[in-house]
Order: structure tokens, then C-alpha cells, then sequence
């Protein structure tokens, strides 16, 4: 999905503006070239980005009035390229509107039951281990059918004494069959909530019924549960093989900075000197919090074993690499007062709270003034065959009498007994539950059909009933605009513009230089008298190997080599480091562990990078340049007027808000 970050006008807030903004709401704050912007639209855009706003010259609304006019010449260039007609702004568009759409197609009035329920699973851990028959939900019904038999005859071999274990792996169609079906420990939200309701419903030691979720049968076996461990704050050092190197020593690495930690060695000195891991390696190796399956589950077994604050653990490997880790913090399950919040926001966004669906669809029927659907008529139940739709086989006959009868309405839509029947035809191609009678599968489809019925027609005219739906769409819709003016304007041209950029180049080539690099061979040892050792051999040109091996003895570390080609700048190299060919002398800077002696091999001067090799930069650069000139010549040639007297009662109902 696509961002407008220039303007910060796409976002997922959305706040009304009090009595005082509405009063001015529909007036003219703004033309250009004829077209007029009201002030509601305005204080809107406002109030929404806000608290987002990182630049406080935006938040001044006379600035942030000059981004607001900006923005619409923006659109109307936009437009007059008929960049909105473009295929792939449609298929955005309509991707974009069905995901919003779903945010305003449920109830946000998340239940009280519901997040109690979240709260208390989430104070649990359950260990499963599960057989799945694979089905899709949109299956045929033969092969739902076949699904069905497999799963229940799996059930019955259980039933009859047969080893879960030995089943999920002979039988079990998902990917955990070749580890007996074994999905270690879990929590609330870490599964379908079909599933998560079979894990926690199902006793210690037992086996679930037959379940269905969107991959299939499921039976699940809990092995055994536990209280939530809660979430953890790690360092950990890090060493991998890179794919591209002749050379695979992680291990041997991992164990040598292991044998430092053992010493006494400071751990963040040694993550950020040796950690493979970029990301965590300048913060002393510090990982983001996480819980038990938040992170590879090696790892979370290694990290949640520790037991004391500073503990740390012997190398450990993972699927990423090896690994020590150091217990830095532990977050404990926060009060249900705490974590309500949180949970009802995960719930909106979660399949469950399709159990509120009942609640929306009657807050619905308010808003179309519509009474409970009456019975279906008596004659409906007359025109379909009894063993025909409880065997799943009826077909709809277009030549009925009364298929044209009105069954109710939707304000100008009507709804007929043809299109509940043909809706009955389809929907039993899904549908495999047993019902008592024709009378109840009829009723209950009729239910469902109502239902489906106002939802669809809601979804259909969102934005003629849905204030906050239309404005939000229409903003999505003017943002991926603005987006493919500024890829078309700036970014495409900088990329394609070859004439254009090597002149960019040529007019700033001092701007893009290679720093000074060095070829060197960097050791980091233990103490003075064995950097000492290091340096004398050095000089004398003793092969590297063989210096590691006379000192690394008795399974002591006592020297780590490091070599290739780095600029000036690098982080390794002491402070005060005198560049110059040939091994240095010894360096031991303040709040280092180690003791240095670099020998430089050669030194490459500074030099003027080629267009190839600045390429990058020079696009980026070039691309600000063209940015530059096309806003600072947006507004030409446009009538733009503001009205004073309207823009004063904006900025006077904008700052009583505030206040």
C-alpha cells in the first residue's frame, strides 16, 4: 500500500470537529481556478495528522494552510494527466476500498465478554499437537464429504486406543505431520480462533471433537498447560555463514567469543565488536521484547531457561544461526485493566468478533428503519422438494409460480422468493450441516439470506451512508493520486531522465567521493603483553593462522583477527588510530576490552566515484532537485483565493479544540 508521507494525509484516526467547527463546516475556505474547498474538509485534514505531525512549522495552521493548497493543485494536476483513469490507480483503488470498507462492515463495540476472555487465555500457555485433513472451505461437496469420513474415522481409531502421535504422523495432511503434528506452546491470537477455541475448551491429556477452520478438519490433543511465562527483554551476540563466502566458521567464531564472555569479557563490547546481527549489534546486541511465540522457538527455549537477570547461555543454534543469549529483563503478564485497551483493539481486527455480527446487523436494520423479517411466506416452503434440499441436491427451477412475490425490502432495493431459491442453491454448495427438517434449513437460510442481504447493501452505498467511510475513501483516493503525480513528476523522470541526471552529475562531482580506505588486518587480544606478541610477529610477517595458533592455546582466546578493506571511518579502528602503512603500535582506548595493533597493507587515497558507482545517491539527489523546482513552480498560472473571514473562524474553532 502506498503512503503519502510529504502530507501525512493518510492515516488510520479520525476525530469530528465539535459544534463550534460545524457551524462553519460548509463554508468556502478555499477556490482554485473556480473549483470550491469547504473548511469542514479542511479542519478535517487538520485534525487528523495532528498528533502525527513530526515538523511543528506544520502544525501552525497557516502553514499547514499553504500544504492544504499545495495538495489540491497537486489533484488537479493529477487529474488533468488523467492519472485517475490509469488501470493500475483503479485496481488500487478497488483493492484499497474492499480492505477499508471491512473496518465499517462490523460492530466496533467490542464485548465485554469477549475481551475477559482474551484476557484469561492470555494468562495461559497450551502445548498441542494436532492432525489435519486438508478441505477448503469453497470444496465440492464429494470432497468436503471425503474430508468429513477421513477425520472421523482418525476419531474413531483414537476413540479405540490408537497413538495421536502415531496418526498425525501417518495420517496428518498439514506441515506438521513429520514432527507427529507436535506445534509446541501458544497463547491467545497465535491461531485461527476456531482452533484456539478447541486448544483451550479441550481438558489436559484429551483430545478434541472434529473441527473445521479455513485449512481443513482439525483434531487436536493437548499435551499439557502451563501459566503465560510472560515476555522477555535479550542481548544476544550472533554469528552466521554468509551465503557468499568460501568460508563457514560461525561456529568456531561463536565459540571463541564465547570463551571472552566466560572471561569476564563486557557483553555489549563484544556484541557490538562481533555480532553478525546489524541491527542489534550497536545496541550491545539489546533485542526488542518478545514473548514464547513471538521468536524462533530454539531461541525462545534458550532465552525463557534463563533464570536470573545477567544470566547468559552457552552457544546455541537456530535456523538463523548461532547465538549467545543474555537475560536483560523480564515482563511479567500485565492487569486486565492494563491490557483491555490492547485486547479490544485485537479483537476488532480479529475473526472473532464476528460474534458481534448479530448486534451490527440490528444496529442496521435502525439505520434502514427496517422490522424483523416476518416467517417465509408458507408457499416458499410448497415449492422446494423436501429430500432434494436435505440431501444438498436441490436446484432452483426458474419456472415456479411466485418466484416474482416480494419477500421484503431495503429502501428503493426489493428482494423476491427467486432470489432467496437461487440463493438456497448456492449457498448449499458450502453447506454441509445436518438440519431436523426442510423447515429449519429454509428458516435458517432465510436468516442468513436477510442478513447477507442488508450487509451487501450497506457495503454497496457506504459512501452515500457513512460519513466517516466517505471521507476517509475519498482521502485514500486523492493520497495514491498525489503518489503517482509524484512518481510520474519526480521519481520515474529521475530514473529514465539519463540526460538530465549525467548533467545533475557532472554540475556536483565533488559531491561524490570515495572516503580514504585502508586494506588492513585488525587484531583485538586480551591484554598489552599479548598485543605486544601480536605486533612483534606482524612486523617479522608471520602468516596470520600461525600467529593465532601459538597464542590461542589450552583453549584460551587469546587473540581475534579481523581483516578486509574499510574506509577511514570504521567503527573498529581506536580513536586516535595514526593511518599509516605497515602495524601500528598498541591501542587501548577508554572502555575497550581489548587491546589493538592494526598492519595496514595499503592505503587508497580519496577519489571521484563514477556515475556507476554513485548511482544511488545521484538519482536520490537528483530527484530532491527536480521536487524543488517543480513546487516551487506549482502555484503558477492557478487563481487561488482564500476567504479571510472564513479562515479566521477556522483558526479560532481549530485552537478552542485544542485548548
Amino acid at each position: 500500500m502506498k503512503y503519502i508521507s510529504s502530507l501525512l494525509l493518510i492515516s488510520v484516526f479520525f476525530l469530528t470537529v465539535k459544534a463550534t467547527a460545524q457551524d462553519i463546516g460548509d463554508k468556502t475556505l478555499l477556490t482554485i481556478d473556480g473549483t470550491d474547498y469547504d473548511a469542514g474538509t479542511f479542519m478535517k485534514f487538520y485534525f487528523k495528522n495532528i498528533d502525527i505531525v513530526q515538523d511543528e512549522d506544520q502544525k501552525n495552521i497557516d502553514n499547514y494552510l499553504d500544504l492544504y493548497i499545495d495538495y489540491r493543485l497537486k489533484l488537479q494536476q493529477a487529474y488533468s494527466l488523467d492519472l485517475h483513469k490509469k488501470e493500475d490507480y483503479l485496481k488500487e483503488i478497488e483493492s484499497t476500498r474492499s480492505s477499508i470498507a471491512q473496518a465499517y462492515l462490523t460492530d466496533n463495540e467490542v464485548s465485554d465478554q469477549l475481551v475477559r476472555e482474551a484476557y484469561d487465555r492470555g494468562n495461559k500457555e497450551v502445548n498441542a499437537s494436532h492432525i489435519l485433513i486438508k478441505v477448503d472451505r469453497a470444496a465440492s461437496p464429494a470432497d468436503t464429504l471425503k474430508a468429513w469420513n477421513k477425520i472421523h474415522d482418525i476419531e474413531q481409531e483414537l476413540k479405540n486406543g490408537a497413538s495421536f502421535s502415531s496418526l498425525a504422523r501417518t495420517k496428518s495432511e498439514g506441515p506438521s505431520a513429520g514432527n507427529e503434528g507436535n506445534l509446541g506452546w501458544f497463547g491467545s491470537f497465535r491461531m485461527v480462533y476456531e482452533f484456539e477455541n478447541a486448544a483451550f475448551e479441550t481438558e489436559k491429556g484429551s483430545f478434541s471433537k472434529p473441527f473445521r477452520t479455513d485449512f481443513g478438519y482439525h483434531i487436536l490433543y493437548v499435551k499439557d498447560t502451563r501459566p503465560n511465562p510472560g515476555e522477555l527483554t535479550v542481548a544476544h551476540i550472533m554469528a552466521f555463514d554468509k551465503k557468499d563466502s568460501d568460508s563457514k566458521n560461525a561456529q568456531e567464531r561463536i565459540l571463541e567469543i564465547y570463551k571472552q564472555v566466560q572471561s569476564g569479557k563486557d557483553f555489549k563490547q563484544l556484541a557490538r565488536e562481533f555480532s553478525d546481527d546489524g541491527n542489534s549489534a550497536a545496541r550491545g546486541g539489546k533485542l526488542n521484547k518478545f514473548g514464547t511465540g513471538g521468536v524462533d522457538e530454539v531461541f525462545a527455549n534458550a532465552a525463557f531457561a534463563l533464570k536470573n537477570l545477567g544470566d547468559y547461555s552457552e552457544p546455541i543454534k537456530t535456523k538463523f544461526g548461532w547465538h549467545i543469549i543474555k537475560l536483560l529483563e523480564k515482563h511479567p503478564v500485565k492487569s486486565y485493566d492494563d491490557l483491555k485497551k490492547e485486547l479490544e483493539n485485537k479483537i476488532k481486527k480479529s475473526p472473532r468478533s464476528r460474534k458481534i455480527t448479530e448486534g451490527f446487523i440490528n444496529k442496521l436494520k435502525t439505520l434502514y428503519n427496517i422490522e424483523d423479517q416476518n416467517a417465509l411466506p408458507k408457499n416458499v416452503y410448497t415449492m422446494v422438494n423436501d429430500t432434494l434440499l436435505l440431501s444438498g441436491k436441490y436446484k432452483f427451477d426458474d419456472q415456479l409460480t411466485g418466484l416474482d412475490q416480494k419477500l421484503f425490502t431495503i429502501n428503493e432495493a426489493s428482494y423476491k422468493i427467486g432470489d432467496f431459491l437461487k440463493y438456497v442453491e448456492t449457498k448449499m454448495a458450502k453447506d454441509f450441516k445436518p438440519y431436523p427438517s426442510k423447515k429449519a434449513k429454509l428458516d435458517a437460510y432465510y436468516t442468513e439470506y436477510s442478513n447477507d442481504q442488508l450487509m451487501s447493501y450497506y457495503d454497496k452505498n457506504l459512501e452515500r451512508d457513512n460519513k466517516e467511510f466517505r471521507f476517509l475513501y475519498n482521502e485514500f483516493k486523492e493520497g495514491f493520486l498525489v503518489f503517482d503525480l509524484i512518481e510520474t513528476e519526480i521519481w520515474n523522470k529521475a530514473k529514465n531522465d539519463s540526460i538530465g541526471l549525467n548533467e545533475y552529475f557532472n554540475n556536483h562531482r565533488e559531491d561524490y567521493k570515495w572516503k580514504r580506505r585502508l586494506d588492513i588486518v585488525l587484531t583485538q587480544n586480551v591484554s598489552r603483553d599479548i598485543a605486544e606478541n601480536v605486533r612483534q610477529q606482524l612486523i617479522k610477517k608471520v602468516a596470520i593462522d600461525d600467529i593465532k595458533s601459538s597464542l590461542n592455546i589450552d583453549n584460551k582466546t587469546q587473540v581475534i583477527v579481523s581483516s578486509g578493506e574499510v574506509e577511514e571511518t570504521y567503527n573498529r579502528l581506536p580513536d586516535n588510530f595514526e593511518i599509516k602503512l605497515g602495524v601500528s603500535s598498541v591501542y587501548h582506548d577508554a572502555g575497550d576490552s581489548f587491546y589493538k595493533v592494526i598492519d595496514v597493507k595499503e592505503i587508497k587515497e580519496p577519489t571521484n566515484k563514477t556515475l556507476e558507482e554513485a548511482r544511488g545517491s545521484v538519482v536520490n539527489d537528483y530527484q530532491q532537485e527536480l521536487e524543488k523546482s517543480w513546487l516551487d513552480n506549482l502555484r503558477n498560472g492557478h487563481q487561488i483565493k482564500v476567504s479571510k473571514k472564513v479562515f479566521k473562524k477556522v483558526k479560532k474553532a481549530i485552537e478552542n479544540q485544542l485548548d
